[in-house]
C-alpha cells in the first residue's frame, strides 16, 4: 500500500505546468499546424496546375498512366 501512495504522489507532482510549458506547447501546435496547412495548400495548387496543364481530369489521368508505365 505504501508503494501506491508514493506513486500517486509523484504522478500528482508531475502534473504541474508552468506558463512557459503551456506557451511552448502552443507554439509547437501552431508550428506543426501551419506547416501541415502549407503542405496541403501546395498539394491543391499542384493538382490544379496539373489539371490546367494537361487539359482536364482525363488528360491528367492519361499522362499519369503514361508516366508510371513508361508508355
Amino acid at each position: 500500500m505504501k508503494t501506491r501512495t508514493a506513486i500517486s504522489r509523484s504522478a500528482a507532482a508531475r502534473k504541474t505546468e508552468s506558463p512557459a510549458d503551456v506557451l511552448v506547447y502552443r507554439a509547437g501546435l501552431v508550428g506543426v499546424g501551419s506547416v501541415a496547412c502549407a503542405i496541403g495548400l501546395w498539394a491543391v495548387a499542384s493538382l490544379v496546375g496539373g489539371l490546367a496543364a494537361s487539359g482536364g481530369p482525363l488528360g491528367l489521368a492519361g499522362a499519369w498512366v503514361n508516366a508510371v508505365f513508361g508508355i
